[in-house]
């Protein structure tokens, strides 16, 4: 009971920040929303506006959000399902996709609230490898770097003080470290002493 009562007041409080934050985040394609209704899991997922400006939903068929404001759109998906289903409990938060690339050990596309930190977003990834370098930590945006990060350093607060969140189509790029690891150190040390070792054998050859 306490659980159950510690996770409704999660979902309120994340649902209270997305209405905060984003209520006017103006919405377009590619921004996405994860929707969760209770009682009806086959209803619930995380859904993205496409080109046409449509959310594709289960039951309801599509709903146009293209321009709105999340508060809005929120109210539009809420007014389409009570069409279908009596009084709803219907949580819904912003959702969108980045791309996390470089030393991380599943690079790939991975779909986010925006309240993450940077670390938990790498996170998602994996983590890092053991050739990352997690204080030059890089956030690319339309191709240009907007901001170097150290994940062991600053999080998401730290970001916000400099003017600094995550958006859609984002680019988090975990950079190799410069020098080798331990490993590729004993590979090295490893493979020039067997070099060493070949060219005396074939000086004392040609003696």
């Amino acid at each position: 009971m306490v659980f159950y009562k510690k996770s409704v007041f999660l979902l309120l409080l994340l649902l209270f920040l997305s209405v905060t934050l984003f209520a006017d985040n103006v919405i377009s394609p590619g921004k996405g929303f994860k929707i969760s209704v209770f009682n009806h899991p086959e209803l619930s997922g995380e859904f993205f506006v496409h080109e046409d400006g449509y959310l594709y939903l289960p039951l309801i068929d599509t709903v146009y959000v293209n321009g709105l404001s999340f508060l809005d759109a929120r109210e539009r998906i809420v007014g389409r399902y009570k069409q279908y289903l009596k009084s709803p409990n219907i949580i819904i938060l912003p959702s969108f996709r980045v791309s996390i690339l470089g030393e991380v050990k599943k690079p790939g596309i991975y779909n986010i609230s925006g309240f993450e930190s940077i670390g938990d977003i790498i996170a998602l990834a994996g983590g890092v490898t053991d050739k990352a370098n997690p204080g030059g930590v890089r956030i690319v945006r339309n191709g240009k770097v907007i901001a170097k990060v150290n994940i062991f350093k600053e999080n998401s607060e730290d970001l916000k003080s400099k003017g600094i969140t995550i958006s859609p189509q984002d680019v988090i790029v975990v950079p190799r470290r410069f020098l080798p690891t331990l490993q590729e150190w004993s590979i090295l040390i490893s493979t020039a002493l067997t070099v060493a070792t070949i060219v005396n054998l074939i000086m004392n050859l040609k003696r």
